[in-house]
């Protein structure tokens, strides 16, 4: 085990010697982009990022003034006057207040200083950049979800036609086989034995068949295609989803989607700590009104012009918020976001090695894969010759077949599961092709 991780190190840090571009047919970057139009989930994404920008939007106007239009009436009884004799034993009442009170107002408030307007902000804009980030991964993900089933018909569709070459061969076998028991040559059994492997052969198609129509399927939920066969591309080239990279470990330390999301919590959730500190800082504000009301003596019914220019401080003592607890929270929060971090780096690291092993393992399988078929393709020619002169019996013929066929489908296996492998290796590393 030490022994393959100092290979798969080797090969993360290996030097950059050439730059490759990752090359895909332009029918499966057609089929992404039409994902990414026809999906309801993209577009369920988009309206959140959406929502984000209007959310930054919306803190940014904290920084303007606020007016506000007040139209009152009251009516007072009793309303408070001052008494002073006027002389022969009278008095006189002056009344400082009107009992009909009317007032029409604007007041502007604008605020000077005001820390907690930034840091929300900022967590505003770190809050839009996870919800870009979330989108940006989701499309990541569904552009490779695209990719494996478009190759998974591909394989469906060359292991039909092996498939069809087997179904050709044993109705040949069963022609030759039908004639030699009408003369004498063969017997019964043989004709039942290659009767029982061909229907087994059709069942086997029929259920490729089927597996495609699946694929179809889900490709079409992905990308809004209903009809089916649609897709033209037949090649299924294995090293397409090759990567050369300086590190390929580092690269995906900083691309892969879910250690970027990781990031961006931690971030959404170090602005919560700083919010909740602020809250204990007090707010300075311009406060500006005029207007019309009466109540000015001496005559307090006229109704006059006014207006009144200050600075207002607000300093929180008892706080309703309770800054002492949602910090609290907030601190338990980002110190959750860390270890998140942590979890999806250990979680990235395994899979890396996993997807270099499966690379590595199909490689091999691979490269194996042309021997074994040319070796079961003689065999078989040489069974087929066999048994027209009786030298071999029915089974070894069928024996034949079946090698030669399955080692075909052997190989398109080896070649799928490569395609797959590197597939998954360009998707941790955050690689986009389309």
């Amino acid at each position: 085990m030490k022994v393959t991780m100092l290979i798969i190190s080797l090969i993360c840090s290996v030097h950059l010697l050439s730059a490759q571009e990752i090359v895909v047919p332009r029918e499966l970057k057609q089929f992404v982009e039409q994902s990414f139009q026809k999906f309801p989930r993209v577009g369920e994404m988009k309206d959140q990022v959406t929502l984000n920008e209007v959310k930054v939007g919306l803190g940014k106007t904290a920084y303007l003034p606020t007016a506000t239009g007040d139209l009152s009436y009251m009516h007072m009884y009793p309303t408070p006057a001052i008494q002073f004799a006027s002389g022969a034993g009278q008095t006189q009442e002056i009344r400082i207040q009107p009992s009909e009170n009317y007032n029409a107002a604007i007041t502007l408030a604008q605020p000077l200083i005001d820390l907690r307007v930034g840091t929300l902000l900022s967590k505003a804009r770190s809050d839009l950049d996870l919800s870009k980030d979330n989108l940006e991964s989701f499309k990541i993900t569904l552009a490779y979800q695209v990719a494996q089933i478009y190759y998974s018909i591909v394989f469906l569709n060359k292991s039909l036609e092996v498939q069809q070459e087997q179904i050709n061969l044993l109705q040949s076998n069963l022609q030759q086989i039908k004639v030699m028991v009408k003369n004498g040559a063969a017997l019964n059994f043989d004709l039942v034995s290659t009767e029982v492997k061909y229907t087994n052969t059709v069942n086997s198609y029929t259920d490729l068949k089927a597996q495609l129509d699946k694929q179809y399927n889900l490709l079409g939920m992905l990308t809004g295609n209903n009809h089916k066969d649609y897709l033209t591309d037949k090649n299924f080239n294995t090293s397409v989803f090759t990567l050369i990279t300086d590190s390929l470990s580092a690269l995906a330390y900083r691309n892969n989607p879910e250690i970027r999301i990781a990031g961006d919590k931690i971030k959404s959730a170090g602005w919560d700590i700083i919010a909740a500190e602020r809250l204990r800082l007090p707010v300075l504000n311009l406060q500006a009104a005029l207007g019309y009301k009466n109540g000015f003596m001496p005559t307090v019914d006229l109704i006059n012009f006014n207006y009144f220019v200050g600075l207002g401080v607000k300093i929180p003592i008892l706080s309703a918020s309770r800054p002492g607890f949602q910090r609290k929270m907030a601190v338990i929060n980002h110190d959750a976001t860390l270890l998140e971090l942590e979890a999806q780096k250990a979680t990235l690291h395994k899979d890396l090695l996993n997807a270099f092993e499966d690379i590595q393992k199909n490689q091999m399988k691979l490269a194996s894969s042309d021997t074994l078929i040319k070796q079961a393709q003689l065999a078989h020619n040489l069974a087929a010759e066999r048994y027209k002169y009786g030298v071999i019996t029915n089974l070894d013929l069928l024996t034949a077949v079946s090698n030669y066929k399955d080692a075909q489908l052997s190989q398109l296996q080896f070649k799928y599961n490569l395609l797959i492998s590197r597939l998954d290796l360009c998707r941790l590393a955050g690689i986009r092709w389309w």
